[in-house]
């Protein structure tokens, strides 16, 4: 690993720690009015001080390291739609047992997940009020017609057509070929490239 990418780790696990939840584990705030909110990639970019890409190429080494998990939950819109809702974060107590801290971490743990009971039962509330996500009353927005007009409108409908095969379990290649084929595309074009 090149030391650039092991400074973004460090940067990034930096950042990430500071928004960790010790009671689950989860980048974010429990609250009560709203349940668990998780924190957005643009709150790591920006607290970070590092770029997007970068963020995500360490993120996604320490993924590959074991040291974290993302989860991506999708949600159907009333219309029939998906979309995806804000990634899930979650940091490994292997992480802190790598690095020494596990009987630290189990003792902060459960002092954090006290003061939230404690929390719940002075606001005469359920413990799992403050760790319940957000599950229903997404709603869906339209994709709305860009101001550069029918080009960057036919780039939009080509992205959610090549995605909606992705989703289905086509490899990139096969979703591109049907992409073009239903679109009425030359078989080997793709929006980024200049005609």
């Amino acid at each position: 690993m090149r030391s650039e990418r092991r400074e973004a780790c460090l940067v990034v696990l930096e950042t990430m720690l500071s928004h960790l939840d010790l009671a689950s584990l989860c980048l974010g705030v429990p609250t009560l009015a709203n349940g668990f909110i998780d924190i957005d990639m643009k709150t790591i970019v920006r607290d970070s001080g590092l770029g997007q890409r970068r963020c995500e190429r360490a993120i996604g080494q320490l993924r590959k390291a074991g040291f974290m998990q993302v989860r991506q939950p999708r949600r159907k819109s009333e219309e029939g739609k998906y979309f995806g809702c804000r990634a899930i974060r979650i940091i490994a107590s292997g992480l802190f047992e790598w690095l020494g801290l596990g009987p630290m971490l189990r003792r902060e743990q459960a002092r954090a997940s006290e003061a939230l009971r404690r929390k719940a039962r002075k606001a005469n509330r359920m413990f799992a009020d403050f760790m319940r996500r957000v599950t229903s009353g997404f709603k869906f927005r339209p994709v709305r017609a860009p101001r550069g007009g029918a080009t960057e409108q036919r780039v939009i409908e080509w992205n959610q057509t090549w995605a909606m095969h992705v989703r289905t379990g086509l490899d990139l290649r096969e979703a591109l070929r049907r992409t073009n084929e239903s679109l009425g595309y030359p078989p080997g074009h793709s929006p980024g490239q200049k005609q």
